[in-house]
């Protein structure tokens, strides 16, 4: 099991999106010293202080720069024409690689937000063809010297060389973010390690993702033989948050669970309403989103009863929830740990690495406690 860290810069009432950015990268580089496999952001546009990272090639460079050894994976490129031609993608990916001495991974997203599909021009109904050839086109851009594509979307026939090349002399593990069980099932028969969203519908539909994934994956064939097949299935907890007890843990964390709930609702429904407007039915899955999260809008309780995503409680009843999802097949745990205050995020990331991530990894390196064998009562989760 990996653990990863997710942060979208969500900015504080009443704090600046430069006093975020500064703070996002300062939660970077305690994730390397503390430990977690890997660490990303999100692309976003036009959202005034949900998920703010617009401009991640600059954030994951300056992070590349100070941290040593985690893993630096997009989460995720929005891999489509209006948003980053494949030769820019390549070249800043290459980069990355290169100013992080080959700790690139690379997730990619076909788009989720109904405002920036309009203000770049983004048809909705084209956005999965589009995302296949991005990809593929990527890939070979960092791969082929001279490189040239011909698709359905771009036509690049004149030879060009992509430069910087990559650090690393192996393609970089393919991801890609999916929240319905049909785009499961797909990323597994290219051979794409899978993020899963399962948007708060269920510990059921997160199995049906999982599954579909897991029998998309035994036919994996990765495009063009570009990379190695990915195995890989992170589930995301959108959001984590684990203090000493119980109740600390949900009342840090409410204004962020809730919010994101009423925000991806509406985000999702704008998406969905969006794409049947122009005839397109990939995203009609999450028409029926509001009706089944209604419940949860403003009862936290019932949504962590309810849904893995909602990661909150003390380190036992985290670990449980995670011991949980990897019998279901998942082999990460993706940590949005963002917007519950500076300190209180990286004091959460602390206490996941102190007690959480051993328990699930190593519980046998885990000792007795002297004291408690003496009849004295030990303190829990310490930080």
């Amino acid at each position: 099991m990996k653990f990863g860290i997710l942060n979208e810069g969500q900015v504080a009432k009443g704090s600046t999106h430069a006093v975020r950015i500064q703070e996002v990268i300062d939660e970077a580089v305690h994730a390397d010293k503390l430990g977690f496999d890997y660490w990303g952001t999100s692309e976003q546009h036009l959202v005034p202080s949900a998920w703010t990272v617009s401009s991640p090639q600059a954030v994951y460079g300056a992070v590349a720069a100070l941290t040593k050894r985690i893993k630096l994976r997009t989460m995720a490129v929005v891999a489509l024409k209006e948003l980053g031609h494949p030769i820019l993608t390549a070249e800043r990916l290459a980069t990355l690689d290169a100013i992080s001495q080959g700790r690139v991974e690379f997730g990619s997203a076909r788009s989720n937000n109904s405002a920036y599909q309009t203000a770049f021009g983004i048809d909705p109904t084209k956005t999965r063809q589009e995302w296949l050839e991005t990809v593929e086109a990527t890939l070979r851009a960092m791969q082929e010297n001279p490189f040239t594509f011909k698709g359905e979307i771009y036509n690049i026939d004149e030879p060009f060389t992509v430069s910087p090349r990559p650090y690393s002399l192996v393609p970089p593990p393919v991801w890609a973010s999916a929240t319905s069980v049909e785009s499961h099932k797909m990323t597994g028969e290219l051979g794409i390690g899978v993020m899963t969203l399962e948007n708060w519908f269920g510990w059921d539909y997160a199995k049906d993702c999982v599954e579909a994934h897991i029998e998309g994956f035994k036919s994996a064939a990765p495009i063009g033989g570009l990379y190695p097949a990915n195995p890989g299935r992170a589930f995301l907890a959108f959001p984590a948050h684990v203090a000493e007890t119980h109740d600390r843990a949900v009342d840090e964390a409410r204004e962020t669970a809730l919010g994101l709930v009423a925000s991806v609702t509406d985000l999702y429904m704008n998406l969905a309403k969006s794409e049947k407007e122009k005839g397109g039915d990939s995203y009609a899955y999450l028409l029926e989103t509001a009706e089944k999260l209604e419940p949860f809008t403003h009862d936290v309780e019932a949504l962590i009863e309810h849904s893995p995503s909602a990661m909150i409680g003390t380190p036992d009843e985290v670990i449980e929830r995670i011991q949980r999802l990897e019998k279901m097949g998942y082999n990460e745990i993706i940590l949005k740990i963002d917007n519950h205050g500076h300190r209180t995020n990286l004091r959460s990331m602390e206490m996941f690495a102190k007690y959480v991530i051993p328990a699930v990894k190593h519980p046998s390196l885990i000792p007795e406690n002297d004291y408690e064998l003496r009849g004295v009562e030990a303190k829990s989760y310490l930080i």
